[in-house]
């Protein structure tokens, strides 16, 4: 297409997908899931005594899962955290003594969370490289001047988006806005016009939001 508008020799602008984009503007490297994994596991091992926890990769596998939405989400995670072990001390709450050795290890596993959740961050910041809500959360909590400092002189186009992240979503809009990217949908308008398809309702709930963005 590009070749046909331009009908002459061009460079080809750079293309990437958007964890590239963001990792390279982050400085910080985007590595395999099964490494974090490996080092949520280590955390683990040291911090509090799981041994005898059966599939102690898949719990690992699931914390680091959980740890990469809360910061795509933006999320608040001491908060959360003791929201939750708040919350599970409800929900174990018992009468039977001989109960409380399992309750209070139960219990001691969702207070470590808020712990696990900074390390695992603390160790992967030394070593320059992260997951991917890292990255986005680390570029979201950038001023305006040091998100446009970060893109330099480039114009970004964002394309083929039909639904973000709170992080993408916020970088995304600045960048627009400050005049630094363009963004391109990837919408149907049978299910953008629609208020019954739920396709749809992310476009829908992004265009109510930030009217000024075509």
């Amino acid at each position: 297409e590009l070749a046909v508008r331009y009908n002459k020799n061009v460079w080809l602008p750079q293309i990437l997908s958007i964890q590239e984009a963001f990792s390279s503007w982050s400085k910080i490297q985007l590595i395999d899931n099964i490494d974090i994994i490996y080092e949520m596991i280590s955390i683990m091992n040291s911090s509090f005594d799981i041994s005898s926890r059966d599939n102690m990769f898949g719990l690992a596998s699931q914390i680091v899962k959980d740890f990469d939405e809360i910061d795509q989400y933006n999320v608040d995670a001491d908060k959360l955290f003791n929201y939750l072990e708040a919350a599970k001390k409800i929900e174990t709450w018992s009468l039977d003594p001989e109960a409380s050795i399992t309750e209070f290890e139960y219990l001691k596993f969702f207070k470590s969370l808020s712990s696990y959740y900074h390390l695992l961050k603390n160790n992967l910041l030394k070593n320059n490289v992260g997951y991917y809500g890292m990255i986005t959360r680390k570029l979201c909590d950038l001023s305006n001047s040091e998100l446009e400092n970060t893109i330099g002189k480039h114009k970004i186009i964002f394309a083929g988006f039909n639904a973000m992240t709170s992080t993408e979503e916020n970088i995304i809009v600045r960048l627009v806005e400050l005049g630094k990217a363009v963004l391109l949908w990837d919408l149907d308008k049978y299910y953008f016009d629609d208020e019954i398809q739920e396709a749809g309702l992310f476009a829908r709930n992004f265009f109510l939001k930030h009217k000024n963005i075509s």
